[in-house]
C-alpha cells in the first residue's frame, strides 16, 4: 500500500516510522510510515516505499511501540473560561461545603487585597449536603471581600453578601440566598474582569494542556464571543500562547458585527478562523428561553446569510425547538450542506433522529461526561430516558454525523478518556449507561478526529493521515489496538505534532 501527494523529487522534513499508524482513512486504515514536508502529509505507506522521499536533512522519528493518530480535534470547549479557572480556587474536588469553604479561605490568602475571591467547578451532587452553597456559606469565609463561586457547568454561580452588594442586587428577593442561575451575561458586566496578566497566564497554561492532551485543533464555543474575542484568539496565536489551531464561534448577539464587517463563513487562516454562530436555549421551570418563535427567527437569520448555526440544546424540549427551527430554515431557504450543529443533544428521543438526518444536522456530544458524571446521570435522569441519553451509535446507524468534544472546563480535557467512554459507556465508578450505544475503536477514534474535522467543513484538510492533509498528529505511548477499551484513558500522549513540527513531547516535561 502506497499513496503520495507529490513527485518523488520532493523530500521529507520529518519521517515517522516503526509504530502503529492508524490513518482514519477508510481506504488505507493503517501504514508503516509517514513522510511530512512543508507542514503537510507528503506520503503514507511502507518504510521501503517512502525511502525516495528521504534525504540527509530529513528528521527521522522512531515510533516503535507507539500509536500514531491524526491530531485530536475538540469542536466544543471554552478557552477563556478554562483559563480563568487558574486564577481561583479549584472547587471541583470538594465533597462538602466545609471543603468548599476551606478552598475559598486558602484562595482568600493568595488573592491581592482589592481582588474578588473566585472559585470554580463545584457540583452540588458531589457535596455531602446535596445542595448549592449559599451566600451564608460564603459569608462564613469573609463578609468584607467579594466572593464569586461558579458551578462546574457555568450555568450557576453563588455570591456572598459583599459580592451581591457590589453587583447591585443585594436587595433583590430573587437572590436572597445568593444563588444565580443562567445569569452569565449579567455577571460579565457586574464582576470585574481578570487582570491581563492573570488571564494571559491562564491562557498559556491552557495552551500547554491542549498540546499535552494531543489536541491540535479546537472550536471555542462560548456564546458571549464577539469579534473582539476573535481578535484576542489571533493575538494568542501570534504571541505563541496557544499553538493549537482555533475556530472561534460568535454569539448570536454579536452576529450583526459579523454582517457589518462583511465576513464570510469560516473566514480567517489555517491558525485562527471564524466559526459558527452560537445560540443558547434553556429550559427553566417549564419555560423555554428564547421562545420557539424567537429561536426559529434567530436560526433562520443565520442560515439565510449562509452561516452555520450551533444551538446549545440539552434537554428534550430545547432539542425539539432547535430541530424545528433548523427544519424551518432549511425548508424556507434551501442551500446545500448547511451542517447546522446541535451542541450536547443530551436527551434525544427516536422521533428526532429523522429530523437530524433529513436536515443534515450534526450532533456535537461529550462522551467524557459519561465517565466523569455518569453517577449523577444514573441518579438524576429518569430511568425511562436512559436509552436516549448521550446517544452515539444510534446517530451513526441513522446516518447522522456526530462529533466528540470535552466542553472543557465543564469536564476535563481528556480525549482519550472520551474515546474510552464512547466504547465502554461506563462511569468512573463502573456504572454502565445505555451500553447499546457503545462504539467500536474505529468509530470512537473518528469522533475526535475525522468527525471533528467534518463539523468544521475541514474534512479535506484535517482529521486523517493522508497526502495533502495538515501534518497534525498525536503519538501515543502504547499500542492502542492492544489496549483493552476500559484502559485507553490511561494511555498518555508521547508527542504532539502541528504543521509538521513537534510542539510538545513528554520526554521534555
Amino acid at each position: 500500500m502506497f499513496f503520495v501527494l507529490m513527485s518523488s523529487s520532493v523530500t521529507a522534513d520529518l519521517f515517522l516510522y516503526g509504530g502503529h499508524i492508524l490513518t482514519l482513512d477508510p481506504y488505507h486504515p493503517q501504514a508503516e510510515a509517514v513522510a511530512i514536508a512543508d507542514g503537510k502529509i507528503l506520503a503514507v505507506g511502507s518504510v521501503s516505499e517512502l525511502q525516495p522521499f528521504l534525504s540527509s536533512h530529513t528528521e527521522r522519528l522512531s515510533c516503535v511501540g507507539q500509536t500514531v493518530l491524526p491530531g485530536f480535534i475538540d469542536p466544543h470547549l471554552h478557552l477563556l473560561s478554562w483559563a480563568s479557572r487558574y486564577s481561583g480556587a479549584d472547587a471541583s474536588t470538594a465533597r462538602s461545603i466545609p471543603e468548599l469553604q476551606l478552598a475559598l479561605q486558602q484562595q482568600l490568602t493568595r488573592a491581592s487585597a482589592n481582588a474578588w475571591v473566585r472559585g470554580y467547578g463545584y457540583d452540588e451532587f458531589l457535596l455531602a449536603e446535596k445542595r448549592h452553597p449559599t451566600k451564608h456559606d460564603l459569608d462564613a469565609v469573609t463578609r468584607e471581600r467579594p466572593i464569586l463561586l461558579r458551578h462546574r457547568t457555568g450555568h450557576a454561580a453563588v455570591l456572598n453578601s459583599r459580592a451581591l452588594e457590589l453587583a447591585g442586587i443585594e436587595h433583590d428577593s430573587a437572590f436572597s440566598e445568593g444563588v444565580l442561575f443562567e445569569m452569565e451575561p449579567f455577571l460579565r458586566t457586574a464582576v470585574p474582569q481578570l487582570s491581563a496578566d492573570a488571564l494571559e497566564d491562564g491562557v498559556r497554561r491552557v495552551g500547554q494542556e491542549l498540546l499535552h492532551q494531543g489536541v491540535t485543533s479546537f472550536h471555542d464555543a462560548s456564546a458571549g464571543n464577539t469579534l473582539e474575542d476573535l481578535a484576542l484568539f489571533q493575538r494568542f496565536h501570534s504571541e505563541s500562547m496557544v499553538a493549537s489551531r482555533a475556530t472561534v464561534m460568535i454569539g448570536i448577539n454579536a452576529f450583526s458585527q459579523v454582517l457589518e464587517a462583511s465576513l464570510s463563513p469560516f473566514s480567517g487562516d489555517d491558525w485562527v478562523r471564524l466559526g459558527s454562530i452560537k445560540i443558547m436555549v434553556h429550559e427553566s421551570r417549564g419555560l423555554l428561553s428564547p421562545s420557539p418563535e424567537e429561536l426559529a427567527e434567530m436560526i433562520e437569520r443565520v442560515h439565510r446569510h449562509g452561516f452555520q448555526v450551533a444551538v446549545h440544546a440539552v434537554e428534550e424540549a430545547p432539542v425539539c425547538i432547535a430541530l424545528d427551527g433548523i427544519a424551518r430554515a432549511v425548508q424556507r431557504w434551501p442551500r446545500p450542506d448547511p451542517r447546522h450543529r446541535l451542541e450536547h443533544c443530551s436527551i434525544c428521543p427516536p422521533p428526532f433522529l429523522d429530523i437530524l438526518r433529513d436536515t443534515g444536522s450534526i450532533v456535537v456530544t461529550q462522551p467524557g461526561f459519561l465517565h466523569f458524571y455518569g453517577e449523577k446521570y444514573a441518579a438524576e435522569v429518569p430511568q425511562d430516558l436512559h436509552p436516549w441519553l448521550y446517544r452515539t451509535k444510534s446517530f451513526l446507524d441513522c446516518g447522522i454525523h456526530v462529533a466528540g468534544s470535552s466542553d472543557c472546563p465543564i469536564a476535563p480535557l481528556a480525549p482519550l478518556l472520551g474515546i474510552q467512554a464512547a466504547m465502554t459507556r461506563r462511569a468512573s465508578s463502573g456504572a454502565s449507561l445505555n451500553p447499546e450505544e457503545a462504539l467500536d475503536l474505529s468509530s470512537a477514534l473518528a469522533l475526535f478526529t475525522t468527525a471533528g474535522a467534518w463539523v468544521g467543513f475541514e474534512e479535506t484538510t484535517k482529521g486523517r493521515i493522508a497526502p495533502g492533509f495538515a501534518a497534525d498528529l498525536v503519538i501515543l505511548d502504547g499500542e492502542v489496538l492492544r489496549i483493552p477499551p476500559q484502559d485507553i484513558g490511561t494511555m498518555q500522549v508521547a508527542k504532539t505534532i502541528i504543521g509538521g513540527k513537534v510542539v510538545w513531547s513528554k520526554a521534555l516535561e
